[in-house]
């Protein structure tokens, strides 16, 4: 346990049960991730920590250590990550449907969320990704 929580903090300054609380935490984040949490609509740090399965200022420490980010920050990040995916997939699909399919309902919203984060609007993006 010592060797995967070095790896995961890359410092040893937790002790034995911190370290195994940050690996229950972990695994709950990732479960969550895998399962797509993040598409739903859950608009506060508390109700994804809830969702999550843990307490709130469990997954804020845990966010920053682990991502560097704000909860939502990260949050966004993994739609963001998803659109790319589902928009390489669904290629015909509209961009706008693709942004409720990653729990961002309004289009403007997910355009500027997609641009801020990859560089260019969702649609430009596909386009050069899409042969």
């Amino acid at each position: 346990m010592m060797n995967l929580s070095n790896k995961l903090f890359r410092f040893s300054v937790f002790s034995g049960l911190q370290l195994r609380v940050l690996v229950q935490i972990r695994r709950s984040v990732n479960v969550w991730v895998q399962e797509k949490g993040f598409i739903k609509p859950l608009p506060t740090v508390e109700e994804i920590a809830a969702d999550i399965g843990i307490p709130m200022a469990c997954l804020n420490v845990y966010i920053r250590l682990r991502r560097h980010v704000p909860v939502l920050t990260w949050r966004k990040k993994l739609r963001i990550r998803e659109a790319q995916r589902l928009l390489l997939v669904y290629p015909d699909l509209p961009v706008a449907v693709i942004g409720e399919m990653v729990g961002i309902d309004d289009k403007s919203n997910f355009k500027r969320q997609f641009a801020e984060e990859v560089g260019v609007p969702p649609k430009a993006w596909r386009d050069r990704h899409v042969k």
